[in-house]
């Protein structure tokens, strides 16, 4: 219901929003004759001091809200921290208080708009987190109004109009500033009279081309909804795009094809909700326990939701019937088929993940039990999931699904026309069991079908199955609601619909009857049941007395003197193949008599038609109508045709004798056959009947399971990728292992610790070789298995870099151990933070105590580092006081016989020892391999003898740059410093200047 002639217009805005509504009101023109009613999060203890900010920005009156505000066009109006917001009788009213842990008011108002503006409703998303808007902008866009949303690239928060755009119904993605002037242009068709502006789309077969389009480009055709539902979306989008004339909108979605994927969303739009219509759901709810009570735990409850939209819907029946098996302590196997033709809504719905707005439909209670939260949206959780099989399905063409206690078709019959629902709601009966239940919107009924529905409900528009008949027969072509198959004649078993089947033979009678030019005939089956009459019929059928029906036998209305005729000439056309004519039948009507020629024979073509039989009535030319039935003439020509139709009587009467006698003898030889088979037999067509039955269903079932597995194998592929690139970008070392501690799976960082290559996936961990100073990886796994207990460890590498070590169980979602986990977490720059700090603490210890010599404190110090690897021995050579030679100073590890040769090594004399160069040159010095150097030098010889095959030689310098000594690292193998190595040493030579530093200052004073 239109309750405002002037629009009103939606904002809703959160964080970040401030700067997007003074954009937008600064360019309001100030006499735009529009409300606004602006719709944000802000806190209810805090003083708002939007309303005096957007008074300086717009020349209209800005206030805020209070509980029955008059809503005036050219106001702004603000909304109330405490209170959801909704329009009851044109006031803005206060509803429930802002409680929830998830306030959405934005989403209440909207719908409140949505509910009474329907299509002159528009809302505008600004700038905000969250996705409060979102799903009111769908009721908007469901009620054909219109959505704007800010260009993210403009909002400083940008998760609201993202939200909003990701639904795909936003007509306008722009900045705030350059909304205003849309509005406007938009605003200015809404005025006009949306009767008169629409009625040109019926003239020059506007609307017919433009469903052709849309057919053309998405296989769609919509030619079976209500004209004015088409009417008004068409003219919608006229309006977003200023076109006044429907040809000039054809040529548009002719030039501009992206406008026609536009129109078809805008066709589509289904609007849903979580347990939308509360009172209805719970009516629905007490219908179970009568609809159940005969399943037992084990038994299949089988549910069809029609028209499912994004999911919705088909999810809150899930959480019924949980919320029923729980109650009732029963465990059913649950199958529920939700369909639509929208394979856009259907992937949504296939995702389960929802907006957080759904917290103003779900209970607090349902959201925790059924739903996980995941950032901004809620995802169901797997038990539900698993209950409902998603799938596209075209209502009208498709087969239906079979065996179904409930349907669920809810606002979907509204925008079809009333022919097509006289078509589905048969075809709804058919799929229910007895006494199943049809759950439809609350603005539809079940028509002139009550004799296949009992009501139940009548305000909810719930209803149930009665156990009656429904045949079936082939019939003509059923219109596709979506145009996606053709509309060819079907050669499916369908719903027999009387008056459609006898549309269709009204329509092919007449044209063979037509072509034939023939006398007075009827259409009649091998019952005499009537189809069609042509020609004036009343001198040898009438009206049976009492109520009329509209499936009249002939045989019933014939005049007297025709039954006998007509009985036998049925049923001869009916065994013949041949025309069958009898002449001279005299009949009585309206107290005259004539005689007549009556034709009949069986129909062979057009292919509808056959089986039925064409019965002609002929005036003979002796005709004597006009003669009283009490003329002598007349009651002698009355008594030689009872003669004959005795004649005729007794003929037949022979015949029939002879036929039974005959009939009577292959009886009695098959008697004694039939009867030792027929238990057999009956037996084999049940079980073929209800294999048939569970094939046909099965079938069904299997083409939506295969659907779904298809779009689960890629997600699966998606998630296999997201997996590994998730795993890549952390940096993070990990292998999985399986139970036998073969290899799974590892991460490329892992190629730099253990020697893995692709081909080693399945091969035992313990048969790869690896980088790491560990010795127990394999019997550690073992225990962690066998143990469930995590490990964690330190271990280094053989390049000097450190690891974190963690060792886990691998679970599944079932909690089932699968194998182990292990991780390596580089901390290479921890542990030499850590050794550094040690060092220094150990030697300021030392130096604080003033006992330790400085051989002894550097000794401690060399110790440090000779003790993060194998091979490497340490040495400090300090210059004397003149500058000359350097002095062994430390280097306890080193045999005594080589410090004494290294002692006091003449800087200018010995220039090829690598601790003299590195003083003359003051930069280090690094022989990786002194095996390899020719010639040979005495230092090398020297070397060589102790095992020495490399060396590093690194100048100390005070902190004031003054030459102090060399600090050297020999190698029992040829050797270059690893990245961690020279890291770790470059950053302990600054400690060692600093005690010889002090050393010296502490011989200095004492002298």
């Amino acid at each position: 219901m239109l309750e405002n002639i002037f629009p009103i217009i939606g904002i809703g805005a959160s964080a970040g929003g401030l700067e997007a509504l003074k954009a937008f009101f600064s360019a309001v023109p100030v006499h735009c004759g529009k409300t606004f009613v602006v719709i944000t999060h802000h806190n209810p203890k805090g003083t708002n001091l939007l309303p005096e900010i957007l008074g300086r920005e717009t020349a209209m009156p800005v206030e805020e809200i209070k509980n029955g505000t008059v809503i005036k066009p050219g106001h702004v109006y603000l909304s109330p921290p405490s209170h959801y917001l909704a329009i009851r009788n044109g006031l803005l009213a206060f509803d429930k208080p802002i409680t929830d842990k998830i306030p959405l008011p934005v989403d209440f108002f909207f719908r409140s708009l949505a509910a009474t503006q329907a299509e002159k409703a528009i809302c505008i998303l600004l700038s905000g987190t969250g996705s409060d808007g979102t799903l009111g902008l769908q009721a908007i866009k469901g009620e054909g109004g219109m959505a704007m949303a800010q260009d993210p690239k403009t909002a400083q928060f940008s998760d609201m109009p993202e939200n909003a755009i990701a639904t795909g119904l936003v007509d306008f993605v722009l900045p705030p500033q350059d909304m205003p002037k849309q509005l406007i242009q938009y605003t200015s068709g809404l005025v006009k009279d949306t009767v008169k502006d629409i009625e040109p789309l019926l003239q020059n077969g506007a609307l017919d081309d433009i469903l052709a389009l849309i057919r053309q480009h998405t296989g769609s055709n919509f030619g079976l909804y209500k004209t004015s539902t088409l009417k008004r979306r068409i003219e919608r989008r006229m309006h977003i795009h200023q076109i006044t004339e429907p040809a000039l909108y054809v040529q548009y979605l002719k030039k501009n094809t992206h406008e026609i994927g536009g129109l078809f969303k805008e066709l589509l739009i289904g609007v849903t909700a979580f347990f939308r219509d509360p009172e209805a759901f719970a009516e629905l709810e007490g219908t179970l326990p009568d609809l159940l009570k005969d399943k037992a735990s084990g038994d299949t409850v089988r549910i069809w939701s029609a028209g499912c939209s994004t999911g919705e819907e088909a999810y809150s029946l899930a959480i019924l019937l949980h919320e029923y098996m729980e109650q009732e302590n029963k465990r059913f196997n649950l199958q529920i088929f939700a369909t639509d033709l929208d394979e856009n809504a259907i992937n949504k719905a296939r995702a389960g993940l929802y907006t957080e707005g759904i917290a103003l439909d779900v209970s607090a209670q349902r959201l925790k039990k059924y739903f996980q939260r995941e950032n901004v949206h809620f995802r169901i959780k797997r038990n539900i999931r698993e209950a409902v099989t998603f799938a596209t399905q075209n209502l009208a063409q498709d087969p239906p699904f079979t065996k179904l206690d409930l349907i669920v078709c809810r606002n979907l019959l509204i925008y079809l026309d009333s022919k097509t629902q006289k078509r589905l709601i048969p075809l709804f009966h058919y799929a229910l069991r007895p006494g199943g239940i049809l759950f439809l919107g609350s603005s539809e009924t079940i028509g002139t079908f009550s004799d296949l529905f009992v009501p139940l409900h009548g305000r909810s528009k719930i209803f149930q199955s009665r156990d009656a008949p429904h045949p079936r027969m082939r019939f003509s072509k059923i219109m596709d609601i979506s145009g996606r198959g053709d509309t060819s004649y079907r050669t499916e078993e369908m719903i027999n619909i009387p008056q459609e089947k006898n549309t269709d033979i009204t329509a092919l009678a007449q044209k063979l009857l037509l072509t034939e030019h023939i006398p007075p005939s009827l259409i009649v089956n091998e019952k005499g049941d009537i189809f069609f009459v042509h020609g004036r019929t009343g001198l040898y059928l009438e009206l049976m007395p009492g109520q009329p029906h509209p499936h009249q036998n002939v045989l019933d209305m014939a005049r007297e003197g025709l039954q006998l005729p007509l009985t036998t000439l049925i049923h001869k056309a009916a065994t013949q193949d041949m025309e069958i004519i009898k002449r001279g039948i005299r009949v009585r009507s309206n107290g005259h008599v004539g005689t007549i020629t009556i034709r009949a024979r069986k129909i062979k073509d057009p292919e509808a038609l056959q089986g039925l039989i064409w019965i002609m009535f002929e005036k003979e030319n002796d005709d004597v109508s006009g003669q009283s039935a009490d003329h002598p003439e007349t009651v002698e020509m009355e008594a030689e045709q009872m003669e004959r139709e005795l004649r005729l009587i007794k003929k037949s009467l022979q015949s029939a004798v002879e036929e039974r006698e005959m009939a009577n003898e292959q009886l009695k030889s098959s008697n004694e056959e039939l009867q030792s088979t027929n238990e057999e037999m009956q037996s084999a067509n049940e079980e073929l009947e209800t294999a048939k039955e569970e094939m046909q269903s099965l079938n069904e079932e299997l083409q939506t399971v295969n659907a779904e597995l298809e779009r689960k194998i890629g997600d699966l592929s998606h998630a296999n990728d997201d997996m590994k690139n998730l795993l890549d970008s952390t940096g993070i070392a990990t292998i999985f292992l399986d139970k036998n501690l073969n290899v799974k799976r590892f991460t490329t960082p892992t190629k730099k610790i253990i020697h893995l290559i692709p081909s080693d996936i399945g091969r035992p961990i313990s048969d790869i070789a690896t980088h790491l100073e560990y010795d127990d990886l394999v019997r550690d796994a073992t225990a962690v298995l066998n143990t469930l207990n995590h490990k964690e460890f330190d271990v280094r590498a053989k390049d000097w870099n450190w690891y974190l070590g963690r060792i886990l169980p691998y679970r599944t979602a079932e909690n089932v151990i699968e194998g182990l986990v292990i991780t390596f977490v580089d901390i290479t720059k921890l542990k030499k933070s850590e050794i550094l700090l040690a060092t220094n603490i150990r030697a300021l210890e030392m130096i604080s105590l003033e006992k330790a010599s400085l051989s002894v404190i550097l000794d401690e110090v060399l110790y440090r580092i000779e003790s993060q690897t194998k091979g490497i021995k340490c040495a400090i050579y300090i210059l004397n006081k003149e500058g000359t030679a350097l002095e062994y100073s430390a280097g306890s590890s080193l045999p005594a016989a080589y410090n004494k040769q290294m002692d006091k090594i003449e800087i200018e004399k010995d220039i090829t020892q690598p601790i003299a160069m590195a003083v003359r040159q003051n930069k280090p010095v690094m022989i990786p391999d002194l095996t390899g150097l020719s010639p040979s030098t005495p230092f090398t010889t020297l070397a060589l003898k102790y095992g020495i095959k490399a060396v590093w030689a690194q100048p100390i310098n005070s902190s004031q740059g003054e030459m102090m000594g060399v600090f050297t690292v020999y190698y029992d193998q040829p050797h270059t410093p690893y990245p961690m190595e020279e890291d770790l040493i470059n950053q302990t030579v600054p400690l060692m200047g600093t005690i010889l530093s002090r050393h010296l200052l502490k011989i200095s004073t004492e002298a």
